[in-house]
């Protein structure tokens, strides 16, 4: 694994055209064979009794295909369909953004309100949060999805979920002042149309955006009972077989949409043919919002505008609860691949690629081919000895990267949220390289050499042939043992931001040690003095967290901070306060 571990007129129903009877019989010669090799893709990755994928192919909003692989939960096995259901993650937050934009094109309300006129709940920060930042997530809130990971237990309503953003006292950064994604956002877009038009979230969206499209199959996951029989349900597969994840989050705007690959070929059409929303509107989805600075952004309302070997591209994918999807549009070829899975080792955005690959052919530059593992070779104990160490970037030196030998194997040391940490086994290639094989059969390759002069190792990371990321290691010299000192920041600590207690105890007089209640001690790793890391959650995608302690001008601690990486997932200085006796006793 890397570093960073590394998706306007209200027409009634019966106007809008059945899809599953559009004509088929005008393609059938050009699509046959790109058809039979869609299939061939997809059968070759997914097991007929095993969770899956639904892939549909539209040109101008006709479908050219729709079909389902696998099953939508391994415990029925009910196989998946073009019809069955599944919650797209991300995916949704277009749909919300166009549900916001009708509500400003009729004057319900402005993107340049506070956001507070609708959410007077919302602390305010001093310089107000609009709508519009919420939309183009420039609002500087921190990411709730890092919250509840930090937090050790997650929100899963709209009232729990308000409180734990009522509760935030600071932003990542100034609101407005950059572009970084946070999945708070949008879910706070959803309480906001709600209170804006006085109707359920869900309820509106599906009344006012998916009936008049005629996406008669798809609905918002909230509270409301219902019972839906065709639908996919997340799965998590590990070498002793898939786990059905079933869904609890009830909080909607930024997820919780579960539509079909029949369904989607109808907002699909609604690009060029907008029924709901009208050409005004649907071109503004499309623009590049454009920050204070006069800097444009390359995030539209919901979708992402991109270049995808060499075409232009609408996009967005999403990743929810065990579930997968990808949209490609490819506006220029009016052609549009969307993939829905529901397993986590089903990289969606990577089969929707080869799809749209399979019906444009030359029209798309060569993909960039996945390097096969380099030949194995076998090194000397002491070989593999010289390259271990900790290794960091120098960009972020407290991310730091343990390279350990371990029962004569050169390992990563990465997080594990269950056993404390996990190994992955570094395979030696020969003049200092060394290669993975990544859970989803990704090749990543890592090479050792020294630096002239006689300076520090240095690490080059790669996976799959993608940019290398460089890392160096850190001298022992350098390297912070706080020994028993350690003990001078165990106690209890409570975070108001989190409503979350920390308790930190040391292990052997010199290791550092999280426990929360109900979950596994995790060991903090050193960096340097007051400083520590510490990776949470699965551990293919850990979040990294950096713990900083801070004192006064007496030198005594006072309190310790938690930051995650800017970008996505990203929660900046969440503080914790010693509390009770151990507050008492410093």
């Amino acid at each position: 694994m890397t570093l960073h571990h590394i998706s306007a007129a209200v027409a009634l129903l019966l106007a809008a055209p059945a899809l599953d009877h559009l004509p088929a019989q005008g393609r059938a010669l050009d699509t046959a064979a790109p058809n039979a090799r869609v299939d061939s893709l997809f059968t070759s990755v997914i097991r007929p009794d095993g969770p899956g994928c639904a892939v549909g192919v539209y040109r101008s909003g006709e479908i050219v295909l729709a079909k389902g692989y696998g099953v939508a939960s391994v415990e029925t096995g009910q196989p998946i369909t073009a019809h069955t259901t599944f919650n797209i993650g991300s995916v949704s937050k277009p749909f919300t953004a166009l549900a916001l934009l009708i509500l400003e094109r009729d004057g319900k309300l402005s993107l340049d309100d506070d956001i507070r006129r609708w959410i007077p709940e919302m602390p305010d920060y001093g310089t107000p949060i609009r709508v519009r930042d919420l939309l183009q997530h420039t609002s500087g809130l921190r990411d709730y999805g890092a919250l509840n990971t930090l937090a050790g237990r997650s929100v899963t309503t709209v009232p729990g979920f308000l409180a734990r953003m009522a509760a935030q006292r600071a932003l990542n950064f100034p609101t407005g002042s950059r572009h970084e994604y946070s999945h708070s956002d949008f879910e706070l877009l959803g309480l906001l149309i709600e209170r804006a038009t006085g109707t359920p979230f869900g309820e509106h969206l599906e009344r006012e955006v998916l009936r008049p499209m005629g996406m008669t199959e798809s609905f918002i996951f909230d509270e409301r009972p219902r019972v839906r029989p065709n639908r996919a349900f997340g799965h998590q597969v590990t070498t002793s077989g898939s786990r059905v994840i079933f869904p609890s989050n009830t909080v909607a705007g930024g997820s919780n949409l579960n539509t079909s690959v029949t369904d989607l070929a109808r907002f699909d059409r609604n690009f060029d043919q907008p029924i709901v929303g009208g050409a005004g509107v649907i071109t503004r989805m499309l623009s590049r919002p454009t920050l204070a600075s006069g800097d444009t952004i390359p995030y539209a309302y919901g979708l992402r505008l991109d270049v995808r070997r060499g075409l232009r591209t609408v996009e967005r994918g999403g990743h929810d609860g065990g579930t997968l999807s990808e949209i490609i549009r490819f506006p220029e070829q009016r052609l549009t691949v969307a993939v829905l899975c529901n397993a986590e080792h089903l990289a969606a955005g990577r089969l929707a690629e080869r799809v749209a690959a399979i019906y444009l052919g030359s029209a798309m530059r060569p993909a960039t081919p996945i390097p096969a593992p380099p030949a194995a070779v076998t090194v000397t104990a002491a070989e593999l000895q010289r390259y271990a160490g900790v290794y960091r970037p120098s960009d972020m030196p407290w991310m730091v990267v343990p390279i350990e030998v371990r029962n004569g194997t050169l390992v990563e040391v990465l997080p594990h949220e269950m056993r404390d940490d996990t190994t992955m086994v570094m395979t030696p290639a020969g003049e200092g390289r060394f290669f993975e094989i990544g859970a989803t059969g990704n090749v990543g390759l890592f090479s050792f050499s020294t630096t002239p002069g006689g300076g520090p190792m240095r690490l080059a990371i790669s996976w799959s042939g993608g940019p290398p990321e460089e890392l160096e290691r850190v001298p022992d010299s350098l390297l912070w043992r706080p020994g028993r000192s350690v003990s001078m920041y165990q106690g209890t600590w409570y975070s108001q931001d989190l409503d979350a207690v920390w308790k930190l105890v040391t292990r052997d007089d010199r290791h550092l040690v999280l426990r929360r209640q109900g979950l596994p001690d995790h060991t903090l790793l050193p960096v340097a003095r007051d400083v520590f890391t510490r990776g949470f959650g699965p551990w293919a995608s850990a979040l990294n967290a950096r713990i900083e302690f801070h004192r006064n001008a007496q030198g005594a601690i006072t309190h310790f901070t938690v930051s995650t990486p800017p970008g996505q997932d990203s929660a900046v200085g969440v503080a914790f306060n010693r509390v009770g006796e151990d507050a008492a006793l410093r």
